[in-house]
């Protein structure tokens, strides 16, 4: 089972034919590539879909030294923040009435409103379900066989196979009750 980032590398290398790395900072033509794609095709996956297991609702913070042009409250997104789903105050949902700018979220409220947002994160690899940790592992190693290989028809395959535990991820993931 691959619980780390590199056992997921070495798992996408393996299914290409190529030798496993050791480190993510080897001097290896692999590992550059690892370091090249890695957090991009994480962010991806994660960003498109609404994962339970990746989903959190936390308090923002609002920002009082920042006055924006159009008087809206600016509060704090997180570090570590994927994608923004839902926007909420005092529990009740906003959906819509809130923007984006940066890091920050843009809001008709002040500093005395609870604000809170459902986000997206990035959990550790050993709590990934299994099959969205196998979509990431063939979607590593079909980016894998196009930086390494060149081989375009065993890429198509494994882009293929990822997305088929990637609907099973789905699958599961929606068949499961909230956390």
């Amino acid at each position: 089972m691959s619980k780390t980032k590199i056992d997921l590398v070495n798992s996408a290398l393996i299914l290409v034919g190529d030798t496993p790395i050791t480190s993510l900072d080897d001097q290896s033509t692999q590992a550059l590539v690892a370091n090249t794609i890695l957090e991009d095709v994480i962010e991806a996956e994660l960003f498109e879909t609404r994962w339970r297991f990746a989903t959190e609702t936390t308090t923002t913070s609002f920002v009082v030294s920042v006055t924006h042009p159009t008087g809206l409250g600016v509060f704090q997104i997180p570090v570590g923040t994927v994608r923004i789903w839902n926007v909420l105050e005092r529990g009740r949902s906003i959906n819509g009435e809130w923007e984006m700018e940066g890091d920050k979220l843009l809001i008709n409220a002040d500093a005395n409103s609870v604000i809170s947002i459902e986000r997206t994160v990035e959990p550790p690899v050993a709590t990934w379900p299994p099959h969205f940790r196998m979509s990431i592992i063939h979607a590593l190693a079909a980016m894998f066989c196009m930086g390494l290989t060149e081989n375009e028809e065993k890429a198509k395959l494994l882009a293929s196979i990822g997305d088929t535990y990637k609907r099973k991820a789905r699958s599961q993931d929606g068949g499961q009750s909230t956390p």
